[in-house]
């Protein structure tokens, strides 16, 4: 073996010793008392134990041919690396015998501590008994003093009651003495003020009849001022009697006109079946003619209808003052030209083409009712007498620049208003727009209620529905639009409950939809 430096045994083991005192550091308490579980650390240093000789291997290989050679090879590198190995030795058993001494050291700390633990116990048990005992006596001692000390303070308190007693009695004594003559006095100063007051009445009833006589003059100031106040009110019940007088008179003239248009619409309607009368004679009636004799008996619904309209539909400004709303979105789509003249079905009384027509823009309208399209024709207005569908299949595809129908869907049955729909995409040109509004029944009122004021309407159509019809025959970017809520103020909560009250029963009374032909 060849000489070598010697190896720092006592180095090697202090640097162990730091490397365990740090590692122990950064261990946790529970890591600290925790044993490895299965006897791990007896195994480990059973293994210590009998590998620490990195010399003395026995070499195998599981070549056949070259296994003696590599085994040989392997020999003969040991013996090169004998130095190196030696101290390696050296080196493995001393840390062995450092690790089993902290090993035997460990295990009798163990003992040490589970002796400690049991001692602990056991004077916890003693400290719990004397701390009991020690309450006990504590409890007795108290309850002797507080007995003792409540006896002393009766006794004290008697004392101090009987003393204080005889104090009072000689107080109030006194006071009741000088209460006497307090009364002696106030009698004496009662009558001196008795005699005052005698004389102040009869200054006070002086006074009392110089005021009394000018209120009596002031009166007649007041009851001129009534007067006049009252000849006010008669002039203003005069003028409120002659207001009303004047609504009466217009009501009547307004009924009126109604009877007036129902009997022309009656001579109408008799001099047409006189006509066809007189065809008839001496031939039989034809086909034809039966079906306008037919259709001449719903003309008298036709006046009706009028009727009901001017009852619950609102005056003409109202109606047009709705309708300013669209005007921006026919202004934005450069519609009203003669390259884009627009088409209102169902025009009714003309509203929405009046306002057309004051803001110059081209319009003609469209009605089933001979006499709104009367009296849309005595305004002036471009307006033909006939059936919407009839009428759109007669125009020429994309000549149309808008198509708009204010509260005339809802009465058409649905086959009718998809062949209006399908009609109004073939008419309007790229560019143009159709706008359609109907009641809203998502607001309460007028789904359960308000719908119904027109016996024509057929069933309310929610919003999503016919934005869904509009798109899926060929309008596109179908926006919908929530109009005229009700006047009256909405609950004013922010709670979730408020919020959906306000929304069904005080939401918009009407809705439009408003599509575009690309």
């Amino acid at each position: 073996m060849d000489s070598g430096p010697q190896i720092d045994v006592e180095g090697i083991v202090e640097l162990f010793r730091e490397t365990i005192w740090k590692r122990g550091k950064e261990l946790s308490l529970e890591e600290i008392a925790s044993t490895p579980p299965n006897g791990q650390g007896a195994v480990d240093l059973a293994s210590l134990h009998s590998c620490y000789d990195i010399y003395n291997i026995h070499f195998t290989s599981h070549r056949k041919i070259l296994g003696w050679p590599i085994i040989f090879a392997k020999r003969l590198l040991r013996r090169l690396l004998t130095p190196i190995l030696e101290r390696q030795v050296i080196y493995n058993t001393a840390n062995t015998h450092v690790v089993s001494a902290l090993w035997e050291h460990g295990k009798v700390i163990d003992q040490q501590q589970e002796a400690a633990y049991q001692t602990l116990q056991a004077l916890r048990a003693e400290m719990a008994g004397q701390q009991e005992a020690t309450c006990q006596t504590l409890r007795m001692e108290m309850a002797g003093q507080k007995e003792a000390v409540l006896q002393a303070l009766r006794t004290e308190m008697a004392g101090q009651q009987e003393a204080t007693c005889q104090t009072l009695r000689t107080e109030m004594a006194a006071q009741q003495e000088a209460a006497c003559q307090t009364l002696q006095k106030l009698r004496t100063e009662m009558a001196e003020q008795i005699e005052k007051v005698g004389q102040q009445r009869a200054s006070a009833f002086q006074a009392f009849r110089e005021t009394v006589v000018g209120q009596v003059e002031g009166l007649g100031q007041q009851q001129d001022t009534a007067i006049q106040a009252l000849r006010d009110m008669v002039v203003g019940q005069v003028e409120r009697l002659g207001q009303q007088l004047h609504d009466a008179l217009g009501e009547r003239d307004a009924r009126l006109v109604q009877q007036k248009t129902q009997l022309i619409l009656q001579e109408r309607r008799i001099t047409l079946l006189l006509e066809e009368a007189r065809k008839r004679l001496p031939e039989p009636f034809s086909q034809e003619q039966l079906q306008v004799m037919m259709a001449e008996e719903d003309r008298p619904l036709e006046a009706l209808y009028v009727s009901l309209e001017d009852h619950f539909r609102g005056t003409r400004e109202d109606i047009k003052e709705r309708c300013r709303v669209y005007l921006p979105l026919i202004k934005e789509a450069g519609l009203g030209t003669d390259e884009m003249p627009i088409l209102d079905l169902g025009c009714g009384r003309g509203e929405w083409l009046e306002l057309l027509q004051e803001e110059g823009l081209r319009a003609r309208g469209l009605d089933i009712n001979p006499l709104l399209v009367e009296e849309c024709r005595k305004r002036e207005l471009a307006v033909l007498e006939g059936d919407i569908i009839a009428y759109l299949r007669t125009l020429p595809d994309a000549s149309m620049g808008g198509v708009t129908g204010f509260h005339i869907i809802e009465h058409l049955p649905f086959n009718i208003l998809i062949n209006a729909l399908d009609e109004t995409v073939r008419v309007l040109k790229p560019g143009g727009l159709a706008v359609f509004e109907t009641p809203n029944p998502q607001n309460v009122l007028m789904g359960s209620c308000n719908f119904y004021f027109d016996p024509t309407h057929r069933n309310p159509l929610p919003s999503l529905t016919v934005q869904f019809l509009a798109e899926a025959r060929g309008l596109c970017r179908v926006e919908i639009l929530y109009l005229h809520p009700p006047e009256i103020s909405p609950v004013r909560e922010s709670t979730e409950v408020a919020q959906r009250f306000n929304e069904y029963f005080y939401g918009p009374m009407d809705y439009a939809i408003v599509g575009r032909r690309v």
